[in-house]
This record gives C-alpha cells, sequence and structure tokens, in this order.
C-alpha cells in the first residue's frame, strides 16, 4: 500500500524549505530521496496533481537497457540497474524491476554490422553482450517469427520496470527519510530577486527556499521562460499499446527492440506492451494548450498503435490475434541532440532544472536524482555531465522552428545506424 501524503491539508505547510522540487514525477521524487538520502533537511515536493506521477512518468515503457552511445550514459545505467536491484533491501519498498534481458534483432546485414561495434564498447564498458542463435531466440521469445530476422544479440542484465511502481518507490522511501509532498499545489511563479532564487508562488501563497529544482518534464521549459531562459526541448507524441494476455509468454521473456523498425516490445500484465518511435513525429506546443491540459487529455492512439502492429506483426505474428485493452498516451521530451538537458539555469543562482528524458527518462532517473542532490549539496553533480549543459546550443535556440525541426530529426532516427 502506498503511504506517502495525499492530501495538503495533511500537514501544515510551513512557509521555508531548504530545497523545492516542482514536479512529482519519477525525476523529481528520485531526486527527493536522493536528497534526504544524503541528509538534506527541509525538502518539499510540490505536484499540481492529486498524485505522484500523475503526467508522463506512468505512460513510460520503463525500459532499462544498458547498450548505450556515451560513456555517461554507460555510467548512469550501470547506476540505476544497482539501485532498483538493491533498493528493495535497502529501503523496503521495491522498484519492481524485471531483469530479464533485453534482445536486440536485426532485420539487415548492416544492422548485424553495427552490432559488432556496439557489443565490443559494451564490453569495453563491463556489460555483458553478445550475439546468440536462432535456437536461443526462439527459446527467449517463442512466437517469433525467426525466418523474417538476420540475427540478434542479447543483454542478460538489462531489464524493465513498472514505472509508476518504481515513482512509488522513490516516494515512500523519500517520505520515510523526511520528504514532504503537497499535491494540489500548482507553482503559478518563480520568485528571484538579483538573479537569485528564493522560493516559488503557489496557491498556498509563497513558499520560500534557497534552492528550486524543477522536474516538470514538459512543462519545465514553460517554468524557466519567466526567467528569460529558453530550454532546448520540444514536446513529443511517444505512444504505447497493451494486449490482452495471452499464455504464450515465458516468465524470462527480454525487452525486444527492432531497431529497424524503430519498435520495442515487452511483457505486461500477460500481454504484450509495445511502442515505437513515429517516422513523422507530431510535436506538442504546451504554450497553445489550456492551463488545465493533462498527458491523459492527448488523443487516443490508435492509428498510430495500428502502424506499430503493422510493423511489428510479421515478426511477432501473435500480435495479429491478440486484442488491445490499453492505449499509453504519452509524451516525451527531446532536445536537439537527444542528450538530457540538466543543471543550474543560467544567471539565476540555486535554480535547477531537468528536461529533455528523450524517452530515457525512467532508466534515467536515479542518475538524474543523485547528479541533481549533489549539485545543490555540494556545487557539483558529482560526475563530468558537460554533455547535459543548457547552454550547449548557444543562440539557435531562439530559433524554434529549428528547435522543433531538430528535435523532431533526432526523435524520428533514434534508432538510426549512426556512423563514427
Amino acid at each position: 500500500m502506498h503511504q506517502w501524503v495525499n492530501k495538503v491539508s495533511d500537514f501544515i505547510m510551513k512557509k521555508h524549505y531548504e530545497v523545492i522540487i516542482i514536479g512529482a514525477g519519477i525525476w523529481g521524487l528520485s531526486t527527493a530521496y536522493h536528497l534526504a538520502k544524503y541528509g538534506q533537511k527541509g525538502v518539499l515536493v510540490l505536484e499540481r496533481n492529486s498524485d505522484i506521477a500523475a503526467e508522463t512518468t506512468p505512460q513510460a515503457a520503463g525500459l532499462v537497457g544498458q547498450i548505450r552511445s556515451t560513456d555517461i550514459m554507460f555510467q548512469a545505467i550501470h547506476y540505476a540497474l544497482d539501485l532498483f536491484s538493491n533498493f528493495p533491501k535497502e529501503t523496503g519498498y521495491d522498484t519492481s524491476l524485471q531483469q530479464t534481458g533485453s534482445l536486440m534483432i536485426a532485420l539487415t546485414p548492416e544492422r548485424m554490422d553495427a552490432y559488432k561495434k556496439q557489443i565490443i564498447k559494451a564490453k569495453k564498458n563491463n556489460i555483458e553482450a553478445d550475439f546468440i542463435s536462432d535456437g536461443e531466440i526462439s527459446k527467449l521469445v517463442p512466437s517469433i517469427n525467426l525466418s523474417k530476422i538476420e540475427g540478434g544479440f542479447f543483454v542478460p542484465n538489462d531489464g524493465y520496470v513498472d514505472p509508476y511502481e518504481c515513482a512509488s518507490a522513490y516516494a515512500n522511501a523519500a517520505k520515510d527519510l523526511g520528504v514532504e509532498i503537497s499535491f494540489n499545489t500548482p507553482v503559478k511563479g518563480l520568485c528571484q530577486e538579483k538573479n537569485e532564487i528564493h522560493g516559488v508562488e503557489t496557491n498556498e501563497g509563497i513558499i520560500e527556499s534557497a534552492n528550486v529544482i524543477i522536474t516538470a518534464g514538459p512543462w519545465g521549459a514553460l517554468l524557466v521562460k519567466e526567467t528569460d531562459t529558453i530550454s532546448a526541448v520540444q514536446p513529443i507524441r511517444h505512444q504505447r499499446a497493451r494486449t490482452m494476455p495471452t499464455d504464450n509468454i515465458p516468465d524470462v521473456h527480454p525487452v525486444v527492440r527492432i531497431p529497424d523498425l524503430s519498435c520495442y516490445l515487452r511483457p505486461e500484465k500477460g500481454g504484450y506492451l509495445y511502442g515505437y518511435f513515429e517516422p513523422n513525429p507530431v510535436s506538442i506546443d504546451l504554450e497553445k494548450m489550456p492551463a488545465e491540459f493533462r498527458t491523459k487529455d492527448l488523443e487516443q492512439p490508435i492509428t498510430v498503435m495500428k502502424d506499430a502492429k503493422n510493423r511489428l506483426s510479421p515478426i511477432f505474428p501473435i500480435l495479429n490475434d491478440l486484442d488491445i485493452t490499453e492505449y499509453n498516451r504519452g509524451m516525451t521530451t527531446f532536445s536537439p541532440d537527444g542528450a538530457y538537458m540538466i543543471g543550474p539555469v543560467s544567471g539565476i543562482d540555486r535554480l535547477y532544472l531537468a528536461t529533455g528524458c528523450a524517452a530515457l527518462g525512467i532508466a534515467g532517473s536515479a542518475a538524474v536524482g543523485k547528479w541533481l542532490s549533489n549539485w545543490v549539496m555540494n556545487g557539483d553533480p558529482g560526475e563530468d555531465i558537460s554533455d547535459f549543459s543548457h547552454e550547449r546550443f548557444g543562440d539557435k535556440v531562439a530559433d524554434l522552428e529549428w528547435l522543433r525541426r531538430e528535435t523532431e530529426d533526432c526523435y524520428a532516427n533514434y534508432y538510426s545506424i549512426r556512423t563514427e
């Protein structure tokens, strides 16, 4: 049973906190947990909805894959797997990690060649990964049509989590360590003076704090805009579907990625959860949406998921026999290079922004929380994350058409074969 505070009236909100976190999604909750774990007192999480993880977090697929393109992300996922697996023992709360591995499928010889390079790089980062035979693939994924694939490799220590359950684990552990979570408390504005943050304005009045961290997902860029800061991110539709249960899914069924189709698939609630990166991305302009707009208000992705099914069904014919029981109306946030946007907001002391999850928000949540916590408490994230700097695109961010074009291109080519 979840044990976090569920109403503003459940406690008397003080007028001053040491750290305010805006947004109780998985990044905000991880940050709250890490701050409290490291000994920070007076941490308050503000959430405009009536529950934690009420927006983009529960719409995610929750994949935790170690095959990454940069060393910092290799390290981030390693930290996530370690934290997720040890969390129940250390805190008493289960992150729901299912460490069944990842199966990377290739449909072309070119993809197989690219996989050779990925495996070499993975092993250099102490990640177990190697090609497996058709027989081994069939054993792991009995429903696959081997005649349609070129081959694949397996990463046995990868896995996935239920995003909401993982966020709940962070929330409960943070609460046990003294963190307060205030629901139904939208932030109306930031309180700043002489390039310093002093707190936030809410419907409960002004709450003072010398440290404010914005982890509001796609809405984060809107909050910092009042500081004359343009965050180089674009919200983009990213949706999934879950089928009815079937008896053909083994307990050890891995996450399956098919980059040549921009698709992925994993078990969920006895059926298959699948999604893909749309070739013609749909950007979402939150400034044109009404104030009450929520992720659940996105159009149900029936047509989009029909396309995903048409892509996947030659390789997984079983999908033709399984009705859809649930659609996930997701939204991800991309920067032009697909990397996170994390760190201090330029020109405003002790104001921090974390956004640009780029469909890697759940797996990256552990490291993001650690980096932000170190920044607040020590003045440094603890690792070189300069690749995630808010300033890396310079003056280009002022060109909103450039921003939209580059982020959509990055999203559409998420699984493209990269030449180095």
